[in-house]
């Protein structure tokens, strides 16, 4: 088998992703059209999408960054990644009403934009089940289902171009974000 570089995590607590929904629902402030390269582009991408910054005290996002944080440790173990790497983009919690989704092949860092061209891994949580909904992988030729709890942790590059499998007839859920190789400088703040 060869090796696709995507590693596959379950969060077992669902509670979690229960949390992260209820978040997205209740949340005003953030929410907004989902965007590709900071634009509405709803022939690439149509979403509602609610921003969970880093700084939030709130005890849902920080329960789910850091059961996300234990599956990139052991990634970066798994590959043997010796690297500080953190957050510094918000978490991105996206809601695809049926026939919504993000349409067009892309990856993470396929952008001129400052904060793009800087990340390193790609984290995604399914937070419902989707039957005939989920995320395919280009190169890789890999289909993942739309299954609660499963997270999903990748390298962000032109490698990894994927789109959303886009249902019909369900609602889909996901949070996502990604991770950041830090600076010299960074490292010092992070200590």
């Amino acid at each position: 088998m060869n090796e696709t570089f995507i590693k596959e995590y379950e969060i077992d607590d669902k509670t979690i992703c229960d949390n992260l929904i209820n978040y997205f629902q209740e949340n005003n402030q953030y929410k907004m059209p989902g965007q590709v390269d900071n634009k509405v582009l709803s022939n690439s991408k149509k979403s509602t999408d609610v921003y969970a910054y880093n700084e939030s005290q709130d005890l849902r996002i920080k329960n789910y960054l850091n059961t996300v944080s234990k599956f990139l440790f052991e990634y970066l173990n798994h590959y043997e990644i010796n690297a500080a790497v953190f957050t510094k983009e918000p978490l991105n919690i996206q809601h695809y009403k049926p026939g919504e989704g993000f349409y067009s092949w892309h990856c993470e860092r396929c952008s001129s934009h400052y904060l793009k061209t800087q990340r390193a891994f790609v984290f995604m949580t399914y937070l419902n089940d989707v039957k005939n909904g989920g995320t395919e992988f280009k190169y890789q030729k890999k289909k993942f289902q739309a299954k609660k709890g499963l997270t999903l942790i990748w390298p962000t590059d032109f490698t990894h171009t994927h789109r959303g499998i886009i249902s019909k007839t369900q609602e889909k859920y996901i949070a996502t974000g990604w991770f950041h190789f830090a600076t010299k400088d960074e490292i010092g703040h992070l200590i």
